[in-house]
């Protein structure tokens, strides 16, 4: 299930931003712009975290399953005789979309 932020972002994250807080030159330009954006970047994050629902993952084996079966039941027109079809009428013609006769099938 690693489609979702919630498995990329960690607690090992905010604690390397921590760490490099304190060890950041307070008075280095190029550090403080740095750790604003590492700052900003991982409130981001967490932002999409606190509100992500790991079931609306497309990766989920639930998901994965479910499109499965869609899938399958399509090709199948769920069920349905098929109504329409590109027929063609002689093998160099083109396909048209035609009304099938049910004595066909």
């Amino acid at each position: 299930m690693s489609g979702y932020i919630g498995s990329k972002l960690t607690d090992e994250d905010a604690q390397r931003v921590a760490e490099f807080e304190r060890s950041a030159d307070p008075n280095d330009r190029e550090q403080q712009a740095l750790l604003d954006e590492m700052r900003q970047q991982l409130k981001t994050l967490q932002d999409l975290k606190k509100n992500e629902d790991p079931r609306l993952s497309f990766c989920t084996p639930e998901f994965k399953d479910a499109q499965r079966t869609f899938t399958d039941a399509f090709k199948r027109n769920f069920g349905n005789p098929v109504e329409w079809a590109l027929v063609k009428e002689y093998p160099w013609s083109t396909p048209q979309l035609r009304k099938v006769d049910q004595q066909q099938q």
